[in-house]
């Protein structure tokens, strides 16, 4: 079971909803229901996948990769706090507050989500499954089989 590949993959299914969120976002009359929902989809594949990169990179710390781990949590959280503020906006019931953040936050959400799942597949693209022990394997297999 290839992490790397895993990985990959899930980035490629986020990868398509935030092609989602720039097709809507362009269109002159956005339909911010619409808008709504699939920021919705984007960030139930996203919230997933966090949980599963990250137990994969305790995986891959003990096995002895080095990898920016810390600064790849750092953008995690600073993604959370991104979905936390256009979460609190759309609940707000304001129309005004709803239309004022997804102007802004949302073109930023998903353009920073964009960066940070590029640099990932960077640090990823020199990761081998044989460089990974049994035992490692192991884990991100029973890892892999929680979250999917």
């Amino acid at each position: 079971m290839n992490p790397v590949i895993i990985l990959r993959k899930e980035h490629e299914a986020i990868e398509m909803e935030l092609s989602e969120l720039d097709f809507i976002m362009s269109e002159g009359d956005i339909n911010y229901s619409n808008l709504v929902h699939t920021f919705w989809k984007t960030c139930e594949l996203w919230d997933g996948h966090e949980k599963l990169e990250e137990d994969i990179f305790d995986v891959m710390k003990k096995e002895g990769f080095e990898i920016p781990i810390d600064a790849i949590l750092l953008e995690h959280k600073s993604l959370s706090g991104r979905v936390e503020s256009i979460t609190n906006a759309i609940n707000s019931g304001s129309d005004f507050e709803v239309r004022k953040v997804l102007a802004k936050e949302m073109r930023e959400f998903v353009d920073v989500l964009r960066v940070h799942m590029d640099r990932e597949d960077d640090v990823f693209s020199g990761v081998l499954v044989s460089e990974f022990s049994e035992e490692g394997l192991r884990e991100i297999k029973r890892i892999v089989g929680k979250y999917q």
